[in-house]
This record gives C-alpha cells, structure tokens and sequence, in this order.
C-alpha cells in the first residue's frame, strides 16, 4: 500500500478503531456480553464511515475484508433480533460466535495488509 500514515489522521484512526475492534472483538467471544454490542456498533459505523468514503489505496485495497466486517456485524444484530427468548438459543448463539469470528478475523487479515502485525 502506498498510502502514508505519518501526517495522515484519518488513517491513524481508521487503525486506532481497528484496534479498538479488535478488543470489542475478542472480549465478546470470551465473555458472551452482549452490551459490547453498542460499542462495537459505533466503532463499525465510523470505520464505515472513513473507509467508504475513502479513496486512498489504504482504503480500497482493504475493501472486501472490510465489507466482512460490516455484513458480519449487520448479520449478527439481526440474528440477535430475530431471537424470541431473552436468553440466545443455541442456534442464535452458535450464529453471533460465528459472525464474530468472521470478523476477527477479516480485522486481522486488515491488520496484516497494512503491515501492522
């Protein structure tokens, strides 16, 4: 990728909320909290909002894992909202882990692409 970090502040916090995804992330698959939902809500919405609306190579090369993570992340909030119980049946929690390992791991493979790990 060619685009430059120093300097570039979007692009700074792009990887800042990619991190902060990242941590939303894993701490929902280890502890099963579904109140993460809000804050991995507002970090998807303004990663959406730079990456879309982006059209630096950093942005558009990233393009399909980022497109994972927000599907993933929408497929995820329905399926949550279909469940008819308080409590998420075994299907309705075997889905959200699914979605949610999808998108780890399309966070790591951006993560990669920059060359940050």
């Amino acid at each position: 990728m060619a685009t430059e970090l120093e300097g570039n502040e979007k692009l700074q916090r792009f990887i800042r909320l990619l991190a902060d995804l990242n941590h939303e992330t894993v701490e929902m698959i280890r502890s099963g909290n579904m109140e993460l939902l809000y804050a991995m809500n507002d970090t998807i919405e303004e990663m959406y909002s730079i990456q879309h609306d982006g059209t630096e190579d950093a942005y558009t090369a990233i393009d399909e894992d980022a497109q994972i993570i927000y599907k993933n992340f929408n497929a995820m909030v329905t399926m949550i909202r279909s469940n008819e119980k308080e409590e998420m049946d075994a299907a309705t929690n075997e889905a959200v882990k699914k979605f949610l390992h999808n998108i780890f791991d399309a966070n790591v493979r951006i993560v990669i692409a920059y060359g940050l790990a």
